[in-house]
C-alpha cells in the first residue's frame, strides 16, 4: 500500500495548498478519513464525525450540502492530491523507484506499527465496499488510483521503461502493495510489506 494514501504527511507532508483550505472543512477531511479507512465507509455515521471534529452539523452541511457521500468524496480527492503530490516531489528529488519502493516500505510498517494495525487503504476500503455499484463516490475511486498509476508510470518511464510495460508495472506496484497491506493488518506483521517490496524491486530492476 503506497503509505502516503494512509498518511498524507507520511513522505511528504501535506498537498499544495493544504494552508488554503477552510479550518473546518480541513478538520472534517481529516477526522472522516481516519474513521474510514479504520472501519469503512458504512461503518460510520455524520454524529461520530461530528462529535470527534467537534463540529455543528450545520457547519457540515455547509462545506458538505451533499453530506456523508460528498464529505466521503473529499476525502477521496484529498488523498489523492496528498499522493500525487509525494509522487511528484520524490521522484524530483533524484531518488529512483526502487529507492522510493524501499523507502515507502519502512514507512509503511512503520506506520502500521504505530496506528496498531488500525489504519488501512482509504481507497481500498471505500471501493471494496462501492462494490460494483455505480455512483460518485465508486468513480471517486476509481479516479484517484488512475492518477496514481499514471503518475508511477510517469516515473517509470523517465526510467526508461517502455510505456505498456511502464503502466502495467504501475498497475502491480498499487495492486501487490494493496494486497501486502490487506496480510500486515491481519497478522499484525509487517513482513508482507518487506516481501512484496523485495519482489516489486526485482522486477523494476528488470524493466
Amino acid at each position: 500500500m503506497l503509505a502516503f494514501l494512509l498518511d498524507p504527511a507520511a513522505l511528504s507532508g501535506p498537498a499544495d495548498g493544504a494552508s488554503d483550505m477552510h479550518p473546518t472543512r480541513q478538520r472534517l477531511i481529516s477526522v472522516a478519513t481516519r474513521l474510514f479507512q479504520q472501519r469503512g465507509y458504512h461503518a460510520i455515521g455524520l454524529a461520530e464525525i461530528l462529535a470527534l471534529s467537534e463540529t455543528p452539523k450545520g457547519s457540515l452541511y455547509h462545506h458538505f450540502p451533499g453530506g456523508k457521500p460528498e464529505l466521503a468524496e473529499a476525502c477521496v480527492t484529498r488523498i489523492a492530491e496528498s499522493s500525487l503530490a509525494a509522487i511528484d516531489r520524490l521522484s524530483g528529488s533524484g531518488l529512483d523507484m526502487i529507492g522510493f519502493l524501499r523507502r515507502l516500505a519502512e514507512v509503511t510498517a512503520a506506520w502500521l506499527q504505530r496506528t496498531d494495525w488500525l489504519d488501512g487503504s482509504l481507497l481500498a476500503v471505500i471501493g471494496q465496499e462501492q462494490g460494483g455499484v455505480n455512483g460518485p463516490l465508486s468513480e471517486a475511486v476509481r479516479i484517484a488510483y488512475q492518477r496514481i498509476e499514471m503518475r508511477l508510470a510517469r516515473w517509470l518511464m523517465a526510467e526508461g521503461v517502455a510505456v505498456a510495460r511502464a503502466r502495467d508495472m504501475a498497475a502491480t506496484i498499487i495492486a501487490a502493495q494493496e494486497g501486502a497491506l490487506v496480510l500486515a493488518r491481519s497478522r499484525h506483521d509487517a513482513a508482507p510489506v518487506t516481501l512484496v517490496t523485495d519482489m516489486l524491486c526485482t522486477m523494476v530492476d528488470r524493466g
